[in-house]
């Protein structure tokens, strides 16, 4: 279709929203940003253009807002998404968060803050024994390319440069900074997720001690999901609006904070490469993304698609290998978690398929069919 801005074939990367300052906050920092509709999909889109480390090839992003917060509607957005942009790459999550206070200045994370999600913390997730709740598995986390071009915006800051700020403060209305003066810093760490509006102090302080958290929001455990299960990277930043308690939540900071998340994630794309190779980019069959290519054959084996024998068949790696994988209820997910488990050993790959070996035997065509994509698509660091 002719949309008047960017190809939608040529997007590479979704920007997940939930709340529609959020939205707009982001429409702000595009490039030749557009409004597009699709037939078959109730869903709105934002098409635009953000700065790539190449100046020949700026990166196509499409913004979608979430028809309700949480991580559920954010989980099934990222499932969602690709059946309309086939060339999804990457799911981001850029929003407005809850973050931490703190007594210690170098710790608090004040007001208008920005917080880079290294890993999300699904707090709900977990088991009750005797009274005690233990998590019962990490979210995967944020690709490696993000981190990469973040580290650099990280080395811009520290020599006084931050590469986000320019943007940020000549902003108008709504989007200025609330009273009162003050310049916002960038924070890196653990953000917890749930699909739990926080306003409460004692709880917030209580797990956040325990866990290590800097922020707490309300869908990036969806999306750190959804983009894993569809073998796609994701990346989370967020502006800092509120901190979680009853006594001063409200909307004032909304704007801004969210600004600001915007203008980071700007900063971070501008040194990254293109998600996608060449200026023809459609997605093809040939194209996919090896560790869903790797997924898809072992979910194609009938001992890997049952809980019970697929961990008959992973009790049969090394056990300090075996204690590196995450636990994980969701099928498909478990076996991607225990493949990038695997892939950081020398031989990960050979352990894997002895396994498989043994439990399907040498010469069953369930075995060799596996063992010729695991092969193929295998990525060893």
């Amino acid at each position: 279709m002719d949309t008047g801005g960017p190809d939608p074939a040529l997007v590479s990367i979704g920007v997940v929203t939930a709340i529609t300052v959020e939205t707009l906050a982001v429409r702000e920092v595009l490039d030749d940003v557009v409004t597009v509709h699709f037939e078959g999909d109730h869903h709105p889109y934002h098409l635009g253009k953000l700065p790539s480390s190449s100046e020949l090839e700026p990166h196509v992003v499409v913004v979608a807002q979430q028809t309700r917060d949480g991580t559920r509607d954010a989980a099934w957005l990222c499932g969602h998404m690709p059946h309309t942009f086939e060339s999804l790459r990457a799911f981001v999550m850029c929003g407005i968060a809850a973050g931490v206070p703190s007594d210690d200045p170098a710790r608090h994370v004040a007001l208008g803050d920005i917080v880079v999600a290294t890993d999300v913390i699904d707090y709900r997730h977990e088991r009750r024994i005797d009274g005690a709740g233990v998590l019962r598995g990490a979210s995967p986390q944020p690709g490696a390319v993000w981190m990469d071009a973040d580290h650099q915006v990280q080395s811009d800051e520290m020599m006084g440069v931050p590469p986000w700020l320019p943007l940020l403060e000549t902003a108008g209305d709504p989007f200025r900074r609330p009273h009162p003066n003050g310049r916002p810093r960038a924070h890196r760490g653990r953000v917890g997720s749930a699909d739990l509006l926080l306003r409460d102090r004692a709880f917030r302080d209580g797990l956040a001690r325990e866990l290590g958290l800097l922020a707490f929001e309300m869908e990036g455990a969806g999306v750190a999901i959804g983009a894993q299960l569809g073998g796609r990277s994701w990346y989370m930043v967020r502006g800092i609006a509120d901190h979680g308690d009853n006594l001063r939540k409200n909307d004032t900071w909304h704007p801004y904070a969210a600004l600001a998340a915007a203008c980071y994630l700007r900063s971070v794309l501008a040194r990254c490469a293109p998600l996608l190779p060449g200026r023809h980019r459609q997605r093809s069959a040939d194209s996919l993304d090896p560790l869903n290519a790797i997924a898809d054959a072992l979910v194609d084996l009938r001992v890997m698609r049952d809980e019970q024998q697929r961990r008959a068949v992973l009790d049969l790696l090394p056990a300090a290998i075996r204690a590196q994988i995450p636990e994980n209820s969701m099928g498909r997910l478990h076996l991607i978690q225990t493949v990038t488990t695997l892939e950081r050993y020398p031989q990960g790959l050979e352990v894997l398929l002895a396994a498989l070996r043994l439990t399907l035997g040498e010469g069953s065509p369930e075995f060799a069919a596996a063992e010729r994509v695991l092969r193929v698509n295998w990525r060893s660091e």
